[in-house]
């Protein structure tokens, strides 16, 4: 997780004076200068900032009147995201004997108005809302919150709420802790903001302050930050039934390595875990050399590029829809040259560290099979993967430990394993989790016996964080996303000789082969009903739909219509419906 943007409350947080202190500027200029992108939310009216707040080089924008106004300093703009309040309710609470001040979206009084203020607004039949901030009661348009003006400002600056601190003392900063990536409530911060926050500062307002952006700036490991429920991925479940989850932060924060043997279900958990992040909202790049995750393009806000498309997209072009596009992307490089797929995520990657330095996004890199990718540990592309890497947010893929950089390996602290069985993997992925904490010897017992569907998550701290290695067995959940080897190359593509399906009937009678599943459909509608019937009734069709095809989804199809008693054209009928059904809903994740 990087994060880019601070943004800060005032009353409170920066000052409990109204006027920020010189060691606070400072302290200020010092995180600007050190990259990071500073924001000033406040429930003050615009104008009435000081002068020295309002035209400071410090800040960004400015979020005022608590959400409702957004002033963007370096293009001396002024934005109403959402309109100003009603004049009419404006005009009516002007006429009662109230002391009212009006800024450019909001009128605010103060206790104990408020009264008189909700009794307007329900006369004026709403179209209004009134917030409470320590006395003072705020007239705002709907809409209009601490949190809301945040957002609408950080996407006009193209940066993301996933790479946001907000930092504030009062229940009107509670909009913006919820919606940030990290709350950090400083220690004068009221009960139910204290509650909220993720990280809590021992030091009142700019002193709080002051430690946090000299923590930030000096580099210094990352803030202890709570956990929260609505951030967790849920892998499966353990032995017991109770789930096993994996904290988002931990992705962004870190490295996962995701390995296990050919089919063992290690792409299917990586799916699992993009699905989730990507429901989250955070930005997925998913660098996938065999076209096994094309199949999430049937999720909102995926991408899928490459692979059967004309043109595959040059990296200027990646570049620009991960920093303007709020969608994730996949990169299918199935139909690309090794030479030229080498050389292309080579330049990706150091593309990419570029764009996260600035704007903090993609949020998070999963790369898979690696080990196709990284085979000399001195090459260009192993050396651009081990410093993302080290940056934090990216997840590999593979089934071959032993072939992966032994530095990455290091490097990694988080993984997900599923089923290896080869000697020289067991002693590659047991030494590094050994020097890590874990039992690497009673892993490598364990691996091997591990079926389908069956994974173990471990994880330990870095350095100066001391917590104890885990380590938990659990049987994966259900995809949201159906997910299907090598998708696209079975509906068409011919497979070898040896592994098409090849029709016949009782007596040895040969009526051709199929190559693919569109071949497979289509001589559904010639074969001889006895040849259709012998096959289903002997589960030869059900064998290598699941055996060959790996569709389990369609393999059980068949298997229900062979229990059901068929007979003749109503059987052929049923089975091309069936497989047509399947074929058309695959065709469209394609």
């Amino acid at each position: 997780m990087l994060l880019k943007v601070l943004a800060f409350d005032y009353d409170g947080t920066l000052t409990l004076d109204g006027t920020i202190a010189l060691s606070t500027w400072a302290a200020l200029e010092r995180a600007r200068a050190a990259g990071f992108v500073l924001l000033l939310v406040t429930g003050r009216i615009l104008d009435l900032l000081p002068n020295q707040v309002r035209e400071s080089d410090v800040f960004t924008a400015i979020v005022a009147e608590n959400g409702a106004v957004v002033y963007f300093r370096t293009r001396r703009t002024v934005a109403l995201p959402f309109g100003r309040v009603d004049p009419a309710l404006v005009a009516a609470l002007a006429a009662r004997p109230l002391p009212l001040e009006r800024g450019l979206a909001l009128v605010a009084t103060w206790e104990p108005h408020d009264r008189a203020v909700e009794d307007e607004v329900r006369r004026a039949g709403g179209g209004a809302v009134v917030e409470y901030n320590k006395g003072a009661v705020m007239v705002l348009p709907p809409g209009a919150t601490k949190g809301a003006g945040l957002h609408y400002a950080l996407s006009e600056l193209g940066y993301s709420l996933h790479n946001t601190l907000a930092c504030g003392d009062a229940e009107n900063d509670r909009s913006m802790f919820v919606m940030a990536e990290v709350s950090v409530a400083v220690a004068n911060a009221s009960a139910g903001i204290l509650a909220l926050a993720d990280v809590r500062l021992d030091a009142v307002a700019d002193e709080g302050v002051r430690t946090l952006l000299d923590t930030l700036v000096s580099g210094a490991p990352a803030l202890r930050v709570r956990t929260r429920v609505e951030r967790e991925s849920t892998l499966g479940t353990d032995e017991g039934g109770q789930p096993v989850t994996l904290n988002v932060g931990t992705l962004l924060r870190g490295t996962l390595g995701v390995l296990g043997a050919s089919r063992s279900g290690k792409s299917w958990l990586a799916g699992l875990l993009l699905e989730q992040v990507s429901a989250l909202g955070y930005q997925c790049l998913v660098v996938d050399p065999e076209g096994d995750y094309r199949t999430l393009r049937a999720l909102p806000h995926v991408l899928v590029l490459g692979g059967d498309e004309t043109h595959f997209p040059d990296v200027p072009t990646v570049l620009t829809i991960m920093e303007y596009a709020k969608v994730s992307l996949v990169l299918d490089f199935s139909l690309v040259g090794a030479p030229e797929r080498d050389e292309y995520i080579t330049a990706l990657l150091r593309a990419l560290r570029a764009l996260r330095a600035t704007r903090g996004r993609p949020h998070w890199i999963v790369i898979d099979e690696l080990q196709n990718l990284c085979r000399q540990e001195d090459s260009v592309l192993a050396r651009e993967l081990l410093a993302s890497a080290q940056e934090g947010g990216v997840a590999f893929v593979a089934y071959r430990p032993c072939q992966l950089s032994a530095a990455l390996l290091r490097q990694t602290r988080h993984w997900l394993l599923t089923a290896l069985r080869l000697p020289e993997d067991l002693a590659a992925i047991g030494g590094v989790l050994t020097a890590q904490g874990h039992d690497g010897a009673a892993l490598c017992r364990l691996l091997p016996q591990l079926t389908r569907g069956e994974g173990v998550l471990c994880t330990s701290s870095e350095p100066p964080v001391a917590e104890p290695a885990r380590c938990t067995s659990f049987r994966a959940s259900i995809r949201a996303s159906p997910h299907v080897r090598h998708l696209h190359k079975y509906l068409m593509a011919p497979l070898p000789s040896g592994r098409q399906f090849y029709f016949r009937d009782e007596r040895g009678a040969a009526y051709g082969q199929a190559a693919s599943l569109w071949e497979f459909r289509e001589a559904l509608h010639t074969v001889p009903v006895a040849s259709l019937t012998f096959h289903l009734t002997r589960g030869d069709f059900e064998a290598w739909v699941r055996g060959v095809l790996r569709d389990d989804a369609l393999a059980g199809q068949i298997r229900k219509l062979s229990h059901t008693g068929l007979t003749g054209e109503e059987l052929r009928v049923q089975l091309v419906e069936v497989v047509q059904e399947r074929y058309a809903e695959l065709e469209r994740l394609t």
